[in-house]
C-alpha cells in the first residue's frame, strides 16, 4: 500500500503545480495542457483504486 500512497501523493503533487501555474497564467494553452493531463492521469488512478476496492470486497 506505501507504493500506492506514494504514486497517489505524486499524482496530487503534480495536479497541484499545474493548478498553481494554470492559475498564475490562465490564456496559457500549455498550462492548460498540463493540469488537464495532471487531472486525468489523478482521476485515472482513482477511479482504478475504487474498482479494486469493490472487486475485494465482494470477494469477503
Amino acid at each position: 500500500m506505501d507504493v500506492n500512497n506514494q504514486l497517489l501523493k505524486e499524482l496530487l503533487h503534480k495536479t497541484d503545480i499545474a493548478f498553481e501555474a494554470l492559475r498564475e497564467d490562465p490564456g496559457s494553452e500549455e498550462c492548460q495542457l498540463a493540469y488537464d493531463e495532471a487531472k486525468q492521469a489523478l482521476d485515472s488512478y482513482i477511479t482504478t483504486v475504487k474498482e479494486l476496492l469493490q472487486v475485494k470486497h465482494r470477494y469477503r
